[in-house]
């Protein structure tokens, strides 16, 4: 028997489809003869006394999640995500580097300091990438600082706004798709295949509302894992494989009958009827990779 906690976050009980797969998280552990406890930040001094940590809040190398993960390697504590997978989920300009270093088939980006956003270099992205091209501060998840744009007025206004959130910009090809796939990984093994549809009349997954503060989100559709396209699969693991042998999300845009990887996300979603739709044993699978 081994004692798992799950660090969380309030706000991961916000969304019902979260909460109940945190509680099928604990069942299934408990149905495996292990013992599972929700771990919040005041209760990470209790580290020590657990056998694995499952870190379900979002991870940043500036947040607590961070420090749980890294106290629980220090400790010899299994940990998923480990802090190298969140340290270069977290930073795209390593992730893309790697990417291109290992031949992982990714969206064609570039990277843009502010010393960069000149009259000039403005316009050869364009010629390069064509118009619109999107704009990402690199740091960042759930589809917050990332926004398309057309024309050189339009470029300058986002980075002006994306640059008090990072020193460096990325600038990707406008690769318009009805979908993305999103492939979860664990231990270099399809976990799950979702398709992220996009809202109706939007271009990603996730989109602001105009004049709101809250984001409407496109329709899951699951897939059984077996059914996932062999080349899918061949790019999402070897995206994975240049990062660790961890819990990943890997988001690729089907283009052309080519499959290129936009990036790939440590601490995945996984909300219940979403991700799990079509694999429901996801569950155990994580719980035995941690208790391995």
């Amino acid at each position: 028997m081994a004692k798992i906690a799950c660090f969380v976050e309030k706000y991961n009980f916000s969304d019902q489809g979260e909460a109940e797969a945190l509680e099928i998280f604990r069942n299934t552990a408990h149905r495996m003869g292990h013992e599972f406890s929700f771990m919040f930040r005041e209760g990470i001094h209790e580290i020590p006394k657990y056998d694995a940590v499952f870190i379900r809040a979002t991870t940043d190398p500036l947040f607590t999640a961070y420090v749980v993960s890294k106290t629980a390697q220090e400790l010899g504590i299994k940990v998923v995500d480990d802090p190298e997978s969140i340290q270069i989920c977290g930073n795209k300009v390593h992730l893309y580097d790697l990417f291109k270093k290992h031949g992982v088939p990714h969206i064609p980006t570039l990277f843009l300091t502010k010393e960069e956003m000149h009259h000039r270099r403005l316009q050869e992205i364009f010629r390069t990438f064509g118009k619109p091209v999107v704009v990402k501060a690199p740091y960042t998840s759930f589809s917050r600082y990332v926004e398309k744009v057309a024309c050189e007025t339009s470029f300058r206004d986002v980075a002006k706004r994306f640059f008090r959130k990072s020193d460096v910009l990325a600038v990707q090809t406008f690769m318009p798709t009805a979908f993305d796939w999103r492939v979860g990984v664990l231990n270099r093994e399809v976990l799950y295949v979702c398709k992220y549809m996009m809202p109706k009349g939007r271009w990603k997954h996730g989109a602001k509302q105009r004049g709101k503060p809250t984001f409407v989100w496109g329709r899951t559709f699951a897939l059984k894992r077996e059914n996932i396209p062999p080349r899918l699969k061949e790019v999402a693991l070897k995206a994975c494989d240049v990062i660790g042998n961890g819990l990943y999300g890997v988001d690729v845009k089907e283009h052309d009958d080519n499959y290129v990887v936009v990036e790939v996300n440590d601490n995945p979603s996984i909300y219940s009827g979403y991700e799990d739709y079509r694999n429901k044993d996801l569950y155990g699978k994580i719980i035995q990779y941690l208790t391995d």
